[in-house]
């Protein structure tokens, strides 16, 4: 037998994230598929007891004031304590909490305000839980496998929300209870996996300062990096354009193209489809294109996508466009969340993660409402022309980022102001 030559080209094989990313890529995709169900289920729950369109509203609204009213202090938790152990802890309790809501259905219809107050207290631990989970991404993973590790999880987040409803409305059509309860086991089984990945290497909790110091430190932290503000500027300028498109998607789908409901089911699925294939892609794109060519093409297939479903004719235009507008909106995020884990100091990251979700909400709660007026005032496509031509324009900013592939930040203690990595 002879010897492979040294000059032999090695075969490229696919990344190897370990067996502790395996644990929290099952637990992030079971959550989903339970979040899904609820999420579908709880609309559906708050009808049936009330045929005001405002009790919807009102459970939507409950579930995103944790993001505005205590996100940054979700920071400072993640920064302070055991990443997993917060993970596995507040999992186990949305267990609890939803298998006795879940009972309660069984027996008897809750009433609006208990739906209100399970949405509310459920994104409290959501806005804890995804700080957590996404500062915890680096203690699992090397550097250089960030981009194919968020990929993923993105990826296993768009499938299970894409399962979610679709399971989750054909139990509730059973019994209103069905849901919640197999939502209350994904909750379980997601706490054991992370439990079986171990303790994370966050930084030990500092309980003597002050938790309105430890949130203007990351507040200042992000305010004074040059890059990374303008990425969270990015960021929250692409939820406020994208929930001011999408908002208004079923509008013209169903009345303005005229097609039955089930047509924008099909939609929705084609936009998964995209994201989904811009998941499995993220490591090979970061193997071929620099970051910058990444958020380019993130922004171009955004815009231009958005900008021409909401001039397109026919739904069989609108598909497809939905699916490449989905793929710019994944390797964005990915982008986005391996940026700031590569540059922030890790303890400081809980902390800057919860600045940049909370830019990015405000940014999508701005949108969808300014969605509604334009749309009523105007007609249903001018938002989603609009939600393309703002991403568009928002290439200009792009370089400025400066040098896209920054090497770790210093710690904070030596250098609380970072500047851009070069």
């Amino acid at each position: 037998m002879t010897s492979a030559s040294p000059e032999t080209p090695a075969h490229r094989t696919r990344p190897q994230l370990g067996r502790k990313f395996a644990l929290l890529w099952s637990a992030s995709s079971i959550s989903a598929v339970g979040d899904g169900m609820r999420d579908s289920s709880l609309p559906l729950l708050a009808l049936a007891i009330s045929d005001s369109p405002s009790a919807v509203s009102v459970v939507a609204v409950a579930g995103s004031l944790p993001w505005l009213l205590m996100a940054l202090f979700g920071g400072v938790i993640a920064d302070r304590f055991d990443r997993r152990r917060l993970m596995w802890t507040i999992d186990f309790g949305r267990a609890v909490i939803v298998l006795g809501f879940a009972a309660c259905a069984f027996a008897t219809t809750p009433p609006l305000a208990l739906l209100a107050a399970l949405s509310f207290v459920l994104a409290c631990g959501e806005t804890v839980f995804v700080n957590a989970a996404t500062s915890n991404i680096p203690d699992v993973v090397r550097a250089d496998q960030l981009d194919v590790a968020n990929g993923r999880l993105q990826g296993g987040l768009l499938v299970g929300r894409m399962i979610g409803p679709l399971v989750g409305t054909s139990l509730f059509a059973i019994a209103a209870g069905w849901p919640f309860t197999v939502d209350g086991l994904s909750f379980a089984l997601a706490a054991a996996l992370v439990v079986g990945v171990g303790r994370s290497g966050a930084p030990k909790a500092r309980t003597e300062r002050r938790v309105m110091t430890e949130v203007r430190e990351g507040v200042r932290w992000l305010y004074r990096h040059k890059q990374l503000r303008l990425v969270a500027a990015l960021s929250a300028v692409a939820g406020g354009a994208s929930a001011l498109g999408i908002t208004m998607m079923a509008l013209l789908v169903t009345r303005t193209l005229h097609q039955p409901t089930w047509a924008f089911g099909a939609v929705l699925a084609t936009g998964v489809a995209g994201g989904t294939v811009a998941s499995m892609l993220a490591g090979r794109l970061a193997e071929r294109m620099g970051r910058r060519a990444r958020i380019i093409l993130s922004f171009v297939l955004m815009g231009s996508a958005l900008l021409l479903m909401g001039l397109s004719p026919s739904v069989f235009v609108v598909a497809p466009l939905f699916a490449i507008g989905n793929f710019g909106v994944v390797t964005w995020n990915v982008q986005a969340i391996s940026l700031r884990q590569q540059t922030v100091p890790k303890e400081l990251l809980g902390r800057v993660n919860s600045c940049y979700l909370m830019l990015t909400r405000i940014g999508m709660l701005v949108g969808a409402g300014l969605s509604g007026w334009i749309g009523s005032a105007v007609s249903v496509r001018t938002p989603i022309v609009i939600s393309g031509a703002v991403l568009l324009a928002a290439l200009i900013v792009i370089p400025r980022l400066g040098d896209l592939e920054p090497a770790p930040a210093p710690a904070a203690e030596e250098k609380p102001v970072g500047q851009p990595a070069r």
